[in-house]
């Protein structure tokens, strides 16, 4: 067949059409600019902040409950050290990919999500599939305040940190003096996990010396092409080697839809060590938290001392 007519039929031959992608839903508040959008099955929040905009949540529509994005997949390293949670406390809602996924593995966990923009819980509820029942529900109130409010009620065995404006992550929520008061609410085997975003956090050896500062035991996680990084702490004595991940991955029974075996290959024992990084610390009075916080979630707010850039880390 000569070139013309290989040429006329590849015109003809039906195109492969990109997915359509549609904004299905934008609002501005005090904390965000928030725009839900849906290209083809996957639907995404992401907030604009400082001119740009920070993907927070993808949900693929057709299946839920596969978590999409690499960081939510690897948080679930989390389970080989607490594979059966009674109690699990998540600080930033997002799209609430992780926990509604958490709560259809574990029906009877009690799971409190913390969220403190109300649009924010109102857009997950309206299009992403967010569903509260009596031991699953949101609480519309800012991290640390809520973590305050729990002190000698009945401890959690799983808090994830996963609470962003835009492009950075709240200072108050990134201190040694919050990860202090995490101790208070969380039991003697619990297990924290912190979403430490990706490639463009420069300091993510301030995360694990402030950690560190607290909790015994430090487990970082990063995927090959370095788009996410995850931490979890505990304060068991006992520190885990790879052949201790290995023998947990061998025995996991949680039914999730993606290899946990991939997500222990994330593993990376001496990530982020760095002894001279600085520990992050706030010095805020009683009478001056309430204000601070309230600065610190604030969208508007531009200095942040802790500065994230890129748009697409997941």
């Amino acid at each position: 067949m000569s070139g013309d007519w290989k040429g006329m039929l590849d015109f003809f031959r039906p195109k492969k059409r990109e997915p359509e992608f549609e904004i299905l839903a934008q609002t501005e508040t005090p904390y965000n600019h928030v725009y839900v959008t849906q290209s083809g099955n996957n639907r995404e929040m992401w907030f604009k902040g400082a001119g740009s905009f920070f993907l927070q949540s993808r949900v693929y529509i057709k299946s839920r409950k596969c978590l999409s994005l690499v960081y939510s997949r690897m948080l679930m390293a989390s389970l080989l050290f607490q594979p059966a949670p009674r109690r699990i406390l998540m600080v930033g809602l997002g799209g609430g990919a992780v926990t509604n996924c958490l709560h259809e593995w574990f029906p009877e966990t009690h799971i409190d999500v913390v969220e403190i923009d109300s649009k924010v819980i109102e857009l997950c509820k309206k299009y992403f599939f967010l569903k509260e029942i009596g031991n699953y529900r949101v609480h519309e109130v800012d991290g640390r305040l809520f973590v305050r409010q729990q002190r000698g009620k009945e401890p959690y065995d799983l808090v994830y940190l996963d609470a962003f404006k835009s492009g950075s992550i709240p200072f108050h929520l990134k201190t040694r003096e919050f990860y202090r008061e995490i101790l208070d609410i969380l039991a003697p085997e619990g297990v924290v996990g912190s979403n430490l975003y990706g490639k463009s956090n420069s300091l993510k050896p301030g995360d694990r010396q402030t950690f560190s500062a607290l909790f015994k035991q430090i487990y970082c996680f990063e995927d090959p092409e370095k788009i996410a990084a995850v931490l979890i702490a505990t304060n068991r004595e006992r520190i885990w080697s790879r052949e201790d991940m290995l023998q947990r991955t061998d025995m996991f029974q949680v039914p999730v839809p993606f290899s946990i075996r991939e997500v222990e290959e994330t593993y990376k024992p001496d990530k982020f060590i760095d002894n001279q990084a600085r520990i992050f610390e706030d010095d805020f009075s009683k009478a001056e938290m309430v204000k601070a916080v309230e600065k610190n979630n604030q969208n508007s707010t531009l200095f942040r001392p802790y500065p994230i850039k890129s748009t697409h880390d997941g």
